[in-house]
């Protein structure tokens, strides 16, 4: 019998996706850790354990030496950038995520993001319950250009829904599925060229050294004045700095921000602008996503625990380590 710490409230609306993981006799604790837990909080709270199914706390070497039972860190959701992986590997510490948990949602949540930007839902809201009659003019979104900066689940997601409205989509991928592109209409350029053309950019990109900051001072400002950012993907993506002084200017209409680069962040800089929708990187937590997330989750920490291979290992190399820690 191994100890598995469940660290997200994914599960207690609905445990039911914790049953491989109880039938194996595994003793199961929920000890969530809140945002912006610190190295020193997980390790508190994961002390004797195996597993762990994780939100976004921090996982460092550091954090992996104090927890040497730790054999899988089971991501309920998408991202690992709070893993150091290469420290994870080193130790034989499994990684897995729920690649195709969530796309769906997070697909809805972008595209919600632009309609409340371009119909200027948010300002209407605020002054009607003000007792305020006011009727803020907004655009159109039907027959306008969608740029997709990354065409992977969540990308395609958006251009099925941009379908529904007749947009021309721009996407810039490096490994794009051909197939789909063609059956869709998708029009392949660079990156800069979709600045320069779109009325609506949505970022689907993971956070990496490559990415960051992906989206510039000198990328915002080809942007038109009329176009919309929309990220519901990873804070780093964006110079946050140049982003409030593009606003400030008047360089782009608008932005919706799911993500921010500091999580919970520490500065109000977005605050002030009228139209600039924040959300608090909630695009993929619907019930559905987190049943289904939740699920691939319970049942990676299940398998490594019985010896298999999980599903969404995101380090392969760990595993042989992994198994002969396990065998020695």
């Amino acid at each position: 019998m191994a100890l598995v710490v469940v660290t997200t409230m994914a599960f207690t609306k609905d445990p039911a996706a914790l049953v491989p993981l109880e039938a194996a006799g595994h003793e199961v604790r929920f000890t969530p850790t809140g945002p912006g837990a610190t190295g020193e909080r997980v390790v508190e709270a994961l002390a004797g354990a195996s597993a762990v199914i994780a939100q976004t706390e921090p996982y460092t070497g550091r954090v992996f030496d104090r927890l040497p039972e730790l054999k899988i860190v089971a991501r309920s959701g998408v991202g690992f950038d709070a893993v150091d992986v290469e420290a994870a590997t080193e130790r034989g510490v499994l990684v897995t995520t729920t690649q195709g948990g969530n796309d769906w949602a997070v697909a809805d949540h972008a595209f919600a993001l632009m309609l409340a930007l371009c119909h200027r839902i948010l300002p209407s809201d605020r002054a009607a319950r003000a007792g305020k009659w006011e009727r803020p003019v907004g655009v159109d979104l039907w027959q306008k250009t969608l740029g997709l900066v990354g065409l992977g689940r969540i990308g395609k997601g958006m251009v099925m829904r941009a379908e529904g409205v007749r947009m021309r989509v721009l996407a810039t991928e490096p490994y794009p599925d051909r197939e789909f592109v063609a059956q869709h209409g998708v029009e392949l350029v660079p990156l800069d060229e979709l600045m320069r053309r779109s009325d609506f950019i949505s970022l689907h990109l993971p956070s990496a050294a490559e990415t960051r900051h992906i989206i510039d001072e000198e990328r915002l400002s080809l942007m038109k004045p009329t176009a919309y950012l929309v990220n519901t993907a990873r804070g780093t993506l964006i110079d946050e700095a140049a982003l409030e002084a593009a606003l400030d200017a008047g360089r782009l209409a608008g932005a919706g921000l799911d993500v921010r680069e500091v999580e919970p962040p520490n500065d109000t800089r977005f605050s002030r602008f009228d139209n600039v929708v924040l959300t608090t990187h909630i695009a993929g937590v619907t019930e559905e996503a987190l049943d289904a997330m939740g699920k691939m989750a319970a049942q990676s920490a299940a398998d490594a625990l019985a010896g298999r291979k999980p599903h969404g290992l995101v380090n392969p190399e760990a595993w042989e380590r992994r198994r002969m820690k396990d065998a020695g």
